[in-house]
């Protein structure tokens, strides 16, 4: 793990809001299941999880680095990586880089630089999505080497993903040092749910 400063400016916990829409959803509705770590095979797992959240925020980033097991780290992660792909994309190619900053996976979307001014083509934008327990970050990487077939020996890979019935060609780059990894939108690709509309 980086020794850096944690950045108080890394957005939402987003491993507490997934659990929080897993509670609300499973007090609403007996018809609708949840996916993921919420799902009925989980339930030890999710009930863990939720215990951990309500209790305190930063217990919930301990149970997640220090308890859980690998296979549950990466059944969180399975859960958690096709949200990953859903980003609200408006302009391609955008790139979400997910790095380890002290206890956290910070994730955040960026843009390339575009027309306006020269601060601005040189800059582009920049989007704090939130973050992760850096625990979680070795977990995600696996997960997305399998789920992909991305070779572990190949740093770079370029794969479509399809995810909340939306296709994107996407590169994906593996950091050295297990800093983290990133995900480069190249392109938004024709989709069932496109020609619907």
């Amino acid at each position: 793990m980086s020794g850096r400063n944690v950045s108080t400016t890394s957005g939402p916990d987003l491993l507490a809001r997934y659990l929080s829409a897993c509670v609300a959803a499973r007090k609403n509705s007996e018809i609708v299941q949840p996916w993921g770590v919420c799902e009925e095979s989980a339930d030890d797992l999710w009930f863990r999880l939720t215990e951990a959240l309500c209790g305190d925020p930063l217990r919930l980033a301990r149970l997640v680095s220090e308890e859980l097991t690998a296979a549950e780290r990466e059944r969180v992660s399975e859960a958690l990586a096709p949200l990953l792909f859903a980003l609200p994309l408006r302009s391609y190619p955008a790139e979400l880089r997910a790095l380890v900053d002290g206890p956290r996976l910070v994730l955040k979307l960026r843009h390339p630089p575009g027309p306006g001014g020269k601060k601005e083509r040189e800059q582009g934008s920049s989007e704090d999505i939130g973050y992760l327990p850096a625990a979680l970050g070795e977990a995600l990487s696996a997960y997305l080497h399998t789920a992909l077939k991305w070779a572990a020996a190949r740093s770079k890979f370029i794969a479509t993903v399809s995810s909340g019935g939306r296709r994107r060609r996407v590169c994906l780059t593996q950091l050295s040092s297990n800093r983290g990894f990133s995900i480069r939108f190249l392109e938004r690709l024709p989709s069932q749910i496109d020609l619907r509309i």
